[in-house]
C-alpha cells in the first residue's frame, strides 16, 4: 500500500510539473511578439494562434480557431512564395520572405514566414511563425547604411573576430593592402603587419586597456610597406565573444614629409652640408654611440680666408661659389660616415672616428690636392685659401663637442696667422692662373 501511495504521489508531482511547464509554454505562446500558428497537418485548420494576430493583423483569436489557414494565407496564384494545396502548405519546412498575409480588413501585409512540421504522440501539426518584414527591412537598411558609411570612410576599417581573423574589410582597406575581398577575409590581423612583435604589443594593450592607439608599419600583399596611424578597440557581442574594430590611416606621406623637414632643418641650404644644428645633433649621437669602444676621434676646423673681401669686390655670387667649392672639396676628402658641416659664414668642420696616424700635414696635402683638381675642371676668378686646425683625442666620457670645437678652432687661427704672411687679399683677388 505504501508503494502504491508513493507511486500516486510521484505521478501527481509529475503531472503538476508538466502542467506548470504547459502553462509556461502557453504564456510564451500567447505573449510572443511574432504570430505563432499551429495548424492541423491533415485538415489545414488552425488549432491555436498567439495574441499577436490581433495587434498585427486585426483578427480576434477566437474567430480564427477551427478556420482554414487560407483565411490568412490565400490559396491562389498571387501567393508566389508559399504554395497551399487544399489549405495545407506544400512545403512544410522552410523560410519564406515577404509572404503576403491577409489582414482582417481585407488588405495584405508583407510578412516573413517560417514553417516546420512538428510530430508528437503519433500526431503531426504544422507550426508557422509570421513576422512583420518591416523589422527585418529596417535592420537591413541600417546594415546597408552602416556598410555604406564604412565603405565610404577615408580610413581603412577592419573588423576581426575574437581570434583576430578578419570578418570585414572596407574598400579603403582593400586598397591599402592590395588584396581582393575574398583573400582579405582569409587573413588574420597579424598577416597585415611585417613584425609579429608589433601585433603582440597590440594584443597586450587591448587585453589590458580594451583599446590601442599608435603608429605602426603595415605590409601590403606585394611585401611593400607603409606607415599608418591605427586605432583598435574591443567590442562585446551578444555571444560573449568580443570582436575587434580597427582603423588605419596611411601616414606614409606625412612621415616622409616630416623626415624631409627634419633633414632640411639640419642642412645648410647653400652647400647641402649639415648646419650647426645638424652637426651638434649628429656629433653628440656619434660620441654617445662610440663611447664604449673609446676610439680616437678627430675634429677638423676649416675657415675660408678672405670671404668678405670676395663678396665685397667680386659679388656675393662669387662668395657663394667659394663656399660651394669648399663644401665639395671637403666631401671629396672624407668618408660618407664622417660628419661634415658648415657652422655658418666661412666656417666648416669635419668630425670623424678612427684617425690613427692622421696629421694636420696629411690633411692639408689631401685638401690642396682635391682643391687643385676641382679648379682645373672649372676655373674660378679668385684664389681659394683655406685655413685649417686639427685636433684629435681618445674618446672618453669627458669628451664634449664644445671642447673639440674650441681646441680645433684655436689651432685653425694659428694656421690662419701663418697663411696671412704668405697670402694677402690682393693674392686672393688675382685669378689663380695669373699668379706666379
Amino acid at each position: 500500500m505504501e508503494t502504491t501511495s508513493d507511486s500516486v504521489a510521484d505521478l501527481k508531482k509529475k503531472n503538476a510539473l508538466l502542467q506548470r511547464q504547459l502553462n509556461s509554454l502557453e504564456l510564451v505562446f500567447r505573449n510572443a511578439v511574432d504570430i505563432l500558428v499551429v495548424v492541423d497537418a491533415v485538415s489545414g485548420t488552425i488549432q491555436r494562434i498567439s495574441d499577436a494576430v490581433e495587434a498585427v493583423l486585426g483578427y480576434k483569436r477566437s474567430n480564427l480557431i477551427g478556420k482554414k489557414l487560407t483565411e490568412m494565407l490565400p490559396d491562389e496564384s498571387t501567393s508566389s512564395h508559399l504554395q497551399l494545396q487544399e489549405g495545407i502548405p506544400e512545403i512544410v519546412d522552410g523560410v519564406f520572405l515577404d509572404q503576403k498575409v491577409k489582414c482582417y480588413d481585407g488588405s495584405f501585409k508583407s510578412m516573413d514566414t517560417t514553417i516546420s512540421l512538428v510530430s508528437s504522440n503519433n500526431e503531426s501539426v504544422i507550426l508557422l511563425t509570421l513576422r512583420d518584414t518591416s523589422q527585418r527591412k529596417r535592420h537591413q537598411s541600417d546594415m546597408i547604411k552602416k556598410n555604406s558609411a564604412l565603405d565610404s570612410a577615408l580610413s581603412a576599417m577592419i573588423i576581426a573576430n575574437n581570434s583576430w581573423k578578419i570578418d570585414y574589410a572596407n574598400v579603403e582597406a582593400l586598397n591599402y593592402w592590395r588584396y581582393s575581398r575574398t583573400d582579405m577575409l582569409n587573413l588574420d590581423i597579424s598577416d597585415l603587419l611585417p613584425y609579429l612583435s608589433d601585433f603582440d604589443s597590440l594584443m597586450e594593450c587591448i587585453e589590458e586597456r580594451g583599446q590601442w592607439d599608435d603608429e605602426i608599419e603595415c605590409q601590403r600583399r606585394d611585401s611593400t610597406t607603409f606607415m599608418a596611424h591605427a586605432t583598435a578597440i574591443a567590442v562585446d557581442t551578444d555571444d560573449d565573444n568580443p570582436c575587434y574594430i580597427l582603423s588605419f590611416l596611411d601616414i606614409t606621406k606625412r612621415v616622409r614629409l616630416e623626415k624631409r623637414l627634419t633633414e632640411l632643418s639640419l642642412r645648410d641650404s647653400l652647400t647641402g652640408l649639415y648646419n650647426r644644428r645638424g652637426f651638434m645633433t649628429l656629433g653628440k649621437q656619434l660620441l654617445d654611440s662610440s663611447l664604449r669602444k673609446q676610439p680616437e676621434i678627430g675634429l677638423l676646423y676649416v675657415d675660408l680666408d678672405y670671404l668678405k673681401l670676395i663678396n665685397d669686390k667680386l659679388g656675393h655670387s662669387e662668395g657663394d661659389r667659394a663656399l660651394v667649392i669648399t663644401a665639395r672639396v671637403l666631401k671629396g676628402c672624407f668618408r660618407d660616415s664622417d660628419i661634415i658641416a658648415r657652422l655658418g659664414g666661412d666656417e666648416f668642420v669635419v668630425l670623424f672616428l678612427d684617425t690613427p696616424g692622421l696629421t694636420v700635414e696629411s690633411i692639408r696635402t689631401r685638401i690642396d690636392k682635391r682643391l687643385n683638381e676641382t679648379i682645373e675642371v672649372r676655373p674660378i676668378p679668385f684664389t681659394l685659401s683655406l685655413s685649417i686646425g686639427y685636433y684629435s683625442t681618445v674618446l672618453c666620457y669627458k669628451t664634449q663637442i664644445g671642447m673639440l670645437l674650441s681646441n680645433a678652432d684655436s689651432l685653425m687661427y694659428e694656421d690662419k696667422e701663418i697663411r696671412r704672411e704668405s697670402i694677402s687679399g690682393d693674392d686672393v683677388l688675382r685669378s689663380p692662373d695669373k699668379q706666379t
